[in-house]
């Protein structure tokens, strides 16, 4: 029993250990002895005393742990170097692939070797992190709210874009006009125009007099989406990526700090080109799963480490 829960004691300290629990001195422990014997240790904590005692006599093993670090895809790893970090236990290896493997007096040094670790990569690397105005799209196209569809069209075609801000003469964001917008407004041109048509034939067959040639082209003004998600160029490149999520968007307009003065434009395409380093596999072994207790203390460092993640997770 002794073995199977992870004591080693000598046949010296077992014979003692027996003794103290035979009281009688018959050779054979009862249950009642046996019941005296935990109720006293756990009265006046004797058992404290005696495993101290055989552990003492034991000869001391040096412990060791390997660290192996990659740096997960994510928008703050530019300034990552698990290389530098890891030379400190002479380990090494790729910035955004190494390992190491501490040295340890005993395990329980393990969690403070790892909460240091963290406190360095935060403070050297991940607290650098880069500003949406730092990589945003500038200076950008806009469009005016009195352009029409052929107008904004054009646009696109000739610039190759999928989005234009709607700016007014002050040149602050009052919309934002995508693809789709631009081929609805098309559609209803395409109906007015051919409404217009069957007016004129039937206006003509029937000897009336032709109907007003009013412009049947409307104004962006319109049609465009006015609830506009905006960004500031001071946010973070995880805000403007999460903000992206959340709002299912693949564009958004940038603004100067405080007001809503078309700075930039923003897309996926842009933090794309950021990512120099690809999501890999999660990696799921149940053969090598601890309790949640036994989780707690890399539970807790990864909870610190999660607000740096693109993934929540």
């Amino acid at each position: 029993a002794l073995q199977s829960a992870a004591f080693v004691i000598t046949e010296e300290n077992f014979d003692s250990l027996i003794a103290s629990i035979d009281t009688d001195g018959d050779g054979k422990i009862a249950f009642e002895e046996f019941v005296n014997f935990y109720t006293d240790m756990e009265e006046r904590k004797k058992w404290d005393s005696i495993r101290d005692e055989m552990e003492g006599k034991l000869p001391g093993t040096p412990s060791t742990m390997t660290i192996i670090g990659r740096v997960k895809a994510g928008v703050n790893v530019r300034n990552v170097n698990l290389n530098r970090l890891f030379q400190q236990f002479n380990g090494g290896g790729h910035p955004k692939a190494a390992s190491a493997t501490a040295k340890l007096e005993n395990e329980s040094e393990a969690e403070a070797v790892l909460h240091g670790l963290v406190d360095e990569l935060i403070e050297t690397s991940l607290d650098q992190q880069l500003r949406v105005g730092d990589f945003m799209q500038s200076p950008v196209l806009s469009a005016k709210p009195t352009m029409t569809e052929k107008q904004i069209e054009d646009l696109f075609i000739r610039y190759d874009v999928r989005a234009l801000p709607v700016v007014d003469d002050n040149n602050e964001v009052i919309g934002l006009v995508s693809y789709k917008e631009v081929s609805a407004a098309k559609m209803r041109l395409i109906n007015k125009q051919e409404k217009r048509l069957r007016q004129i034939e039937k206006a003509v067959a029937d000897g009336r007099k032709l109907p007003e040639d009013r412009p049947l082209e409307s104004a962006v003004k319109g049609w465009m989406k006015q609830k506009v998600q905006l960004a500031e160029a001071s946010l973070t490149m995880a805000e403007v990526e999460q903000l992206l999520l959340e709002t299912d968007v693949g564009y958004v307009p940038v603004v100067a700090e405080g007001t809503k003065q078309l700075v930039g434009m923003v897309t996926r395409t842009d933090l794309l080109r950021q990512h120099r380093y690809y999501s890999s596999l999660h990696y799921h072994n149940k053969g090598f799963s601890d309790s949640i207790a036994a989780r707690k203390p890399i539970i807790e460092l990864r909870k610190r480490l999660k607000k740096f993640d693109v993934e929540n997770e």
